[in-house]
């Protein structure tokens, strides 16, 4: 007897995101069209600086998704990137439609393949010092086991540069790496609030919304507990003050969890630096 699920025989660790969906075409489409409508929207508003036709190519980057997102090479991506948090980075990219990707934090390689769907022509070079979870290598990038300011790379200057950062490390430090290297426009994930950093198992302290909190100094001592283990920072609240200039523009991507019904998202947030 067929079964009456085609996908009951999928491999168990494969992400069901994505792949439960309604099959009724006309019900299906009522979740594509509203995502791809706060696809085009939100471009719109808020990625400042994009090249001309950045809301269009969105626009087509969300409805292709859904089919593209079946296509990844990486079927479990456990604690890296899911199906909403994958949406927006593949819209975000598409749309600045860089020719220079830097990415620092590679895990099982499902951001690189996204990256490079999104942006087929780019030069991308990869980091990541630790590459036992590799899955999948793009043929045509560059993949270092090394911290991403340990090795030169192409000036960006004079180019469409973007870089991508997914990798548990101080995001403040990050924003000042970036900046001394000629980067501008910035993507980070796993971007959390102060009150949530029990919600990651290793939290890139600060994040990008502890720097934009305006109310963090008071929050200078910070404890937690994840899983029966309690953890304790002290925030340097001068290196918060130095980030938070470095800030031109600073959007955090909205959760899709309502619209897909996929599992919430890590707050990708798009920055782009003062000159």
């Amino acid at each position: 007897m067929a079964p009456d699920d085609p996908d009951q025989n999928a491999p168990p660790n494969q992400d069901r995101d994505g792949i439960d969906r309604m099959l009724t075409p006309g019900l299906q489409a009522r979740v594509v069209d509203k995502v791809t409508d706060l696809a085009a929207t939100t471009v719109r508003d808020h990625v400042h600086g994009a090249p001309p036709g950045a809301v269009g190519r969105a626009r087509e980057a969300a409805l292709a998704f859904f089919d593209l997102y079946d296509q990844r090479p990486v079927k479990d991506n456990k604690g890296g990137s899911g199906f909403n948090d994958s949406l927006w980075l593949f819209c975000a990219a598409r749309a600045l439609a860089p020719d220079l990707i830097v990415e620092s934090g590679v895990f099982r390689g499902h951001s690189t393949w996204l990256l490079r769907q999104a942006c087929p022509e780019a030069e991308i070079h990869s980091f990541d010092p630790d590459l036992t979870n590799l899955v999948h290598r793009d043929p045509r990038g560059g993949l270092y086991d090394v911290d991403w300011t340990d090795k030169p790379l192409p000036s960006p200057q004079g180019r469409r540069a973007l870089i991508f950062f997914d990798d548990h490390v101080n995001q403040a430090r990050r924003v000042r790496e970036a900046r001394e290297r000629g980067f501008r426009d910035l993507l980070f994930d796993d971007n959390f609030p102060a009150e949530h950093l029990y919600a990651v198992g290793v939290p890139p302290i600060p994040t990008l919304e502890m720097v934009m909190d305006p109310a963090i100094a008071d929050h200078r001592e910070i404890r937690w507990r994840r899983r029966g283990k309690s953890h304790h920072e002290v925030l340097d609240i001068g290196e918060i003050s130095d980030c938070k200039r470095l800030i031109k523009h600073y959007f955090v991507f909205p959760d899709l969890a309502p619209l897909t019904r996929y599992s919430a998202g890590s707050g990708l947030t798009l920055v782009k630096l003062v000159d």
